[in-house]
């Protein structure tokens, strides 16, 4: 790509914020930082909170900005973040009027810290002299993205992923204030753009623009010249809204029938405990491992040589889903047929029986029936197989993204969808 620039033919810059980078679930983030690297904007990266996953990504060595930290509450900056109001002139004060009228919107022990943040924000807006904010996910990081805009008049625009449209309790008006004075909001589905334009901004003029999660394609690695014909693969967090519970009922199904079957699970969360539990109870000690948190390149090595990959997508009790699962994408590319449920944007990624196979939510026996047909019937999983390389390269590879996000930023552009 070429280079991106401004007007007056000055480098664009754009400042990411964001609650915590890096974080090892987000690749999404981190691809798409690089993606905009590589098409010459200069990215600035602006956490809300520190790292403290232990383990990083090894694109993470790919970035050239580095990661600044805005002091907290309570810190011993705080007082200077104050100062910045006097710095960014009369403007400032008006802004910092409607700051506190929108403040008042957040829970009471959010407040002081999102202030205190976004004015520290605000001086890096003026000191790095960026020209667009873009916050990801419509929560802290697009609130205190939101109060510095008004404090500096620089434009933002916000990309909402899943739990921040879904969730229970989210604020309909603190959406609808943050997405009025947005260039855009920016969604990764078409499923959650339906969402947000019926139930949560109906009748707004706000701008939602769908822009899918894009990858590197060319940086993935090539396919094993021989799969493990046993090996399913579940890749995620350990959380409700991603079934795991259901993929280890549909494994019991298996062995049950006499397939042959190893399960490998990556990733970690809340629900691990009660998920060795279940394992234990359905007595799949010898057929399922759960193997932890581990980096993207050692995701990318297990799906270039599993069977079948599982993500048994369900609906939260909280209301919480899958919007536009990465792992999917990343799948499809490898040549990894995947079996998944129809839950918000998977449809837009899996073409039932063409790229993958969609099964009902929450129903273990028809798991059971996608996975055990991918892995006894070599003629179905080739098909299948060859059909997902076309499909991510048509629709998610980054190189088509990234230029329409840069579309967003740079103020271009009124679709509602960019294809």
């Amino acid at each position: 790509m070429t280079g991106v620039h401004r007007r007056g033919g000055s480098q664009l810059r754009v400042g990411y914020v964001l609650k915590m980078f890096p974080r090892l679930s987000e690749t999404f983030v981190l691809s798409e930082v690089l993606g905009l690297q590589d098409a010459g904007v200069d990215v600035s990266l602006l956490s809300l909170r520190l790292a403290d996953e232990g383990r990083f990504h090894a694109d993470l060595a790919r970035v050239r900005a580095s990661v600044d930290y805005l002091p907290r509450f309570g810190s011993g900056p705080t007082v200077d973040a104050f100062r910045a109001v006097a710095s960014l002139g009369p403007g400032a004060l008006g802004g910092l009027q409607q700051a506190l009228g929108f403040l008042a919107k957040l829970p009471a022990d959010r407040q002081a810290c999102v202030l205190v943040q976004a004015l520290h924000l605000a001086r890096q807006v003026e000191e790095r002299d960026l020209d667009h904010l873009h916050a990801h996910f419509m929560t802290v990081a697009a609130h205190t993205t939101y109060v510095a805009h008004l404090l500096t008049g620089v434009p933002f625009s916000v990309t909402a992923h899943a739990k921040d449209i879904y969730r229970v309790g989210v604020s309909q008006a603190i959406f609808r204030e943050v997405a009025a004075a947005a260039t855009a909001i920016v969604t990764v589905c078409d499923a959650n753009q339906r969402y947000i334009l019926d139930h949560l901004l109906a009748g707004s003029p706000a701008r939602v623009v769908r822009i899918y999660n894009g990858v590197d394609v060319e940086s993935l690695p090539p396919p094993a010249p021989l799969r493990d014909a046993t090996l399913l693969l579940g890749v995620g967090r350990l959380v409700e809204k991603k079934g795991f519970d259901v993929l280890l009922d549909a494994c019991a199904i298996l062995v049950e029938r006499g397939v042959p079957v190893s399960c490998l699970v990556l990733g970690d969360g809340e629900e691990r405990g009660a998920l060795e539990a279940r394992r234990s109870a359905l007595g799949l000690e010898d057929h399922v491992r759960f193997a932890g948190a581990v980096s993207r390149g050692e995701v990318l090595g297990w799906m270039a040589r599993a069977r079948v990959l599982a993500l048994p997508s369900v609906t939260g009790g909280d209301g919480n889903r899958d919007a536009l699962p990465t792992v999917l994408i990343e799948a499809l590319a490898l040549g990894l047929p995947a079996v998944s449920t129809p839950i918000a944007g998977v449809p837009e990624i899996v073409d039932e029986g063409v790229s993958g196979l969609l099964v009902a939510e929450g129903d273990p026996a028809a798991l059971a029936d996608g996975i055990g047909s991918l892995m006894v019937d070599n003629g179905r999983w080739s098909q299948i197989a060859a059909a997902g390389p076309a499909k991510v390269a048509a629709r998610f590879d980054r190189r088509r993204t990234i230029p329409q996000l840069l579309s967003v930023f740079s103020g271009s552009g009124h679709q509602e969808s960019v294809a």
